[in-house]
């Protein structure tokens, strides 16, 4: 599936957050707990990542919203300088919920969350007490709640999910500007407020959600349900109504999406923003992304393969003294090995993670320049 980069005027080639301005397309690897794992902020800086996504629900669990204000934000707390970005905390209750509906609920008012099984303890996160955490975090873009729309769900909960989505962003955003005027921000220096436009696979609901999403009046639009069918193949289509539901000169951010052929056919259909665990995730578990040719010569309208998976941990690769990529200058691949990348991962260092982490996020990195750059997908 293959598609042309057909953006308008309209839409956004940059972004400027309380003054600092940030490239279109943006990958932001997961931090949910304020730290991407076996990374230093400043080693993920020198990958060439521009912002991260943390996460409301865990950072209001641990450390907490008392802490976060007596330093002065996530940023302060982790010696970031970069973008941040923090979910609403939404999919991870839902998550809890459907793993273990004795821990939760979903009502209007929002969510009903119990101490354990026996439901002794009850406590109810609202739309409201998201937007209070979010500031108390003082990211840069704050995500509304949003109830997630099961892949299971029937109509009557489809059509639940998405009126609770538009009610939810109905309230975040007032909560927002009254948070907003409280920390004396401005209508032209203040944060980014996302909602999320639900309705899995109903697009009459979806492009439904969206409509009156942009009624309420957001600075971006997120894409939110499960983004795979059945049988387990990416929903293109899906993405591509989501797109089509949202303004087009409002931001579009890929809710964790994704790999990097779903990043560049989602960006041919105008989404800016995304994020997901995948390249840190793989860099645990051995696997590196490498271009497959000289990345200034890729056409993604044209190359099929421009990218490959090298395995680390095969035995071939062991005495194999090249770099991991020959077309990578970060710093795994300036001072080291494959074989020496191998290495460690046969002796369980920590080294291998940090290492193989750095040139994962180093490849996503080129890979948002790589589609700034080019006007045409």
């Amino acid at each position: 599936m293959k598609q042309q980069l057909t953006l308008s005027n309209k839409r956004p080639k940059t972004i400027t957050i309380l003054g600092k301005t940030y490239q279109l397309p943006i990958y932001l690897p997961d931090a949910t707990l304020g730290v991407v794992r076996g990374l230093s902020s400043s080693q993920v800086s020198q990958t060439g990542i521009q912002g991260v996504v943390i996460n409301t629900y865990h950072l209001m669990t641990t450390p907490g919203t008392e802490v976060l204000d007596a330093v002065g934000g996530i940023k302060k707390f982790m010696n970031w300088q970069g973008l941040t970005a923090s979910d609403s905390g939404g999919f991870q209750l839902f998550s809890l919920i459907h793993k273990n509906p004795k821990l939760g609920k979903i009502i209007d008012d929002g969510v009903v969350l119990y101490s354990g099984e026996k439901q002794q303890k009850k406590t109810l996160f609202t739309p409201e007490n998201s937007i209070q955490v979010q500031f108390s975090i003082q990211s840069d873009i704050k995500i509304c709640l949003d109830d997630f729309s099961p892949i299971d769900a029937s109509p009557k909960r489809l059509k639940e999910s998405v009126e609770r989505t538009i009610s939810w962003a109905k309230r975040c955003k007032i909560e927002f500007e009254k948070q907003c005027k409280i920390h004396g921000f401005t209508k032209e220096n203040r944060p980014l407020l996302l909602a999320v436009i639900q309705g899995q696979r109903d697009y009459d609901l979806r492009r439904y959600c969206g409509e009156e999403l942009a009624k309420i009046g957001f600075d971006g639009y997120g894409l939110g349900g499960w983004p795979f069918d059945e049988a387990g193949n990416f929903d293109y289509e899906m993405c591509r109504v989501n797109a089509e539901a949202s303004p087009s000169e409002a931001l579009r951010f890929a809710l964790g999406i994704g790999s990097p052929e779903n990043i560049v056919q989602l960006r041919a259909m105008g989404y800016d923003i995304f994020d997901c665990v995948l390249p840190t995730r793989d860099a645990r578990h051995q696997r590196l992304y490498t271009f497959a040719k000289d990345p200034k010569t890729i056409d993604f309208s044209k190359d099929e393969k421009w990218y490959e998976y090298l395995y680390i941990g095969r035995g071939l690769l062991a005495t194999d003294h090249s770099p991991v990529s020959s077309w990578c200058d970060c710093e795994t691949c300036s001072n080291y090995s494959r074989a020496y990348l191998h290495h460690l991962f046969q002796v369980k260092d920590n080294l291998a993670f940090s290492l193989a982490t750095t040139h994962n996020l180093h490849f996503y990195a080129k890979l948002m320049e790589l589609l700034q750059k080019k006007s045409e997908i």
